[in-house]
């Protein structure tokens, strides 16, 4: 997959009926999923998770219009949430990687609803704001997510006590969100350096489309 696929160009779109469908069987199988991992959880709170995860997986299908959102990107989205629900499987307590299961999904969260949320803004708001003011849009919406993400995490505990809130002060990293917050911000800058390089290569290619040929 090419940087060009993955941040995809303004003015790639796909035909809207097959984008839809596309979208829409990622939906379906997505919710499917969220159960699955649900009825199979080791960790009791995240039997719960498809009373969430399921209303977000649908609510960029129905607003795929207005967000001019492409299957690709809504397939990255797809996998960020399926890389928290793993969760489930103890990997926040024991993370499978050399790292912190954490680290990865919040940078990796970032990267699908930052490219979802530039695009959406560089495309409904094209004779308003300039290529970059569209990515500093982006970047503060993705990092105001973050931050509500966070909050909720701490309302959660103040509500339901460690063992059933999301936050686990006695067992987590004493920086955890200032850590989930930062890793935000990398995945954030990661995905506008992709579309910032989709896009430079998408004005390469019109502008040599558009030189007249030159007879030898």
């Amino acid at each position: 997959m090419t940087t060009a696929e993955i941040a995809m160009p303004l003015d790639a779109r796909p035909t809207r009926s097959r984008n839809d469908s596309v979208i829409f069987g990622l939906a379906c199988a997505a919710s499917v999923i969220f159960v699955i991992i649900s009825a199979t959880a080791r960790v009791p709170t995240y039997r719960i998770n498809p009373i969430f995860l399921i209303p977000l997986a649908w609510t960029p299908y129905w607003l795929r219009r207005r967000l001019h959102l492409h299957a690709l990107h809504y397939a990255l989205l797809i996998v960020a949430m399926l890389l928290h629900d793993v969760g489930a499987y103890g990997f926040y307590q024991k993370s499978p990687l050399p790292f912190s299961w954490d680290i990865l999904v919040h940078y990796y969260f970032a990267i699908p609803v930052t490219l979802i949320m530039h695009r959406a803004i560089a495309m409904n708001y094209a004779s308003v704001l300039r290529p970059w003011q569209a990515a500093v849009v982006a970047l503060a919406f993705m990092m105001a997510f973050g931050a509500i993400h966070e909050i909720m995490e701490f309302m959660t505990y103040l509500v339901l006590g460690e063992e059933r809130g999301m936050l686990k002060p006695s067992t987590s990293y004493f920086f955890d969100t200032q850590r989930d917050l930062t890793n935000n911000l990398l995945g954030t800058l990661t995905a506008l350096a992709l579309a910032a390089v989709a896009g430079s290569m998408r004005r390469r290619s019109s502008d040599g489309a558009r030189l007249p040929a030159v007879d030898e």
